[in-house]
């Protein structure tokens, strides 16, 4: 364990001096800074960093249970050690009851503080074993939320805006970003951010080169900085740099051969990203390369559709789309004048409904073709049309599949009854 602050507070400007020195050199991985006075260590804890507070019982105006409580109203889960030379039962019962995390009295020699640092390190690493433990399952929570809004599916540019929102909130940092890719212009243009001026959101863009961080992630699929200021590997792109940006984290959004974009968070102080902290910032961008292929799947859909819809309007012939379990999901204007059936009224109800029954048997087994697969293609059945009526058609079938799976089927139906030259029926 390394670079464990320590605070320790004590009346006694002598023996505190001399415990700093005896803990430092007991083990280095203790820095320890001194104070004289409840107030002074208070002043401490709300200006820099503790790791560790320990605190002699009997001061001036006040005691190391007090003190306790004051720095549990500011630091929670801080570590307190109550160091003292005035010990008793009462005094140990009482601190336990007030949630001190370790109780030591002071004795003659120096190896109390042989012990004392044992049991520093020991606290500090149980606290930040729970602390990680802690923003693991509020990590954990976080990416649930987003993956359940994708599941939902939020508009993609909802989902980028939780995305970059919940990243800071997350990790502490001061921006986070979607960069869309953008080839044609050799750039990746800001589509959403948090912590950015609102303005350069749609506006601001970055260069697609190996010289910005963004750029570099993309071929190499992430880049991590510590602090922009001493990087070497790329410059920092004006985005970055106008905002006082030293560290960040990058990674690609989307498949690896071609990166959708790239999805950071950046900070204005140098910063040391930890293998969970980019283990949760790709698990973000990859959930929302996940959520952009289903949007970008689902506008291909509606294109499709809406293009087979046109086609199925204007054909002479009837189309239809229908379920693996043989129900109507679309049928074209063209069954109107064909069978006499109003087209919307058929939807939901069962192709068998309108086939004879002496070519229903034939019909079924190739309906059941389609479902494993199998184009059905000149297959002549007799219909019944709304009058009771029959008349001949061809029906050819192609099945749709969704990876393995048939998912429905569609098709279109002819007229194949004999005509005389002037259009009626013979």
């Amino acid at each position: 364990m390394t670079d464990i602050r320590v605070l320790h507070v004590d009346d006694d400007k002598e023996f505190v001096d001399l415990a700093a020195l005896l803990l430092e050199r007991e083990s280095g991985s203790l820095s320890v800074t001194v104070e004289t006075s409840v107030a002074a260590g208070l002043e401490h804890i709300e200006s820099s960093p503790v790791d560790c507070v320990v605190s002699d019982y009997d001061m001036p105006g006040t005691d190391g249970l007090e003190f306790l409580r004051a720095v549990r109203e500011r630091e929670s889960d801080l570590p307190f050690v109550l160091f003292t030379g005035k010990g008793s039962e009462e005094i140990a019962s009482a601190a336990i009851s007030a949630g001190v995390n370790d109780y030591l009295q002071k004795v003659t020699g120096t190896d109390q503080f042989k012990v004392l640092a044992n049991r520093i390190e020991n606290l500090v690493s149980q606290a930040r074993a729970e602390a990680t433990l802690e923003r693991k399952i509020h990590q954990q929570e976080a990416i649930a939320t987003l993956a359940q809004r994708a599941l939902e599916g939020v508009p993609i540019s909802e989902l980028f805006t939780q995305a970059v929102e919940t990243t800071v909130e997350q990790l502490g940092t001061d921006y986070a970003n979607v960069l869309e890719h953008r080839p044609a212009y050799g750039d990746l243009l800001l589509v959403a951010g948090a912590g950015w001026d609102e303005e350069l959101v749609g506006e601001a863009m970055v260069p697609d080169g190996t010289s910005s961080q963004a750029g570099h992630a993309l071929v190499d699929g992430s880049a991590v900085v510590a602090d922009l200021t001493e990087e070497e590997r790329f410059e920092g792109a004006k985005l970055l740099t106008e905002a006082g940006v030293r560290g960040g984290l990058s990674v690609t959004i989307g498949r690896d051969e071609e990166p959708w974009g790239v999805f950071g968070t950046h900070t204005v102080e140098e910063r040391s990203f930890t293998d969970d902290e980019v283990t949760f910032v790709r698990t973000v961008a990859n959930l929302l390369g996940t959520a952009i292929d289903r949007s970008e799947t689902e506008r291909r859909l509606r294109e499709s559709e809406e293009k087979f819809r046109q086609i199925a309007e204007l054909s002479p012939d009837t189309i239809f789309r229908a379920d693996p379990g043989g129900f109507f999901e679309y049928v074209s204007p063209a069954a109107e004048e064909f069978l006499g059936y109003d087209p919307d009224e058929m939807v939901g109800t069962h192709f068998a409904e309108y086939v004879s029954d002496a070519d229903l048997e034939r019909a079924s087994r190739r309906y059941g073709a389609a479902l494993d697969g199998e184009p059905v293609l000149g297959l002549e059945v007799r219909l019944v049309t709304s009058d009771g009526s029959t008349v001949d058609s061809e029906v050819n079938v192609t099945p749709i599949m969704e990876g393995d799976e048939v998912a429905a089927v569609q098709g279109f139906v002819r007229d194949v009854a004999p005509r005389e030259p002037d259009g009626s029926e013979g």
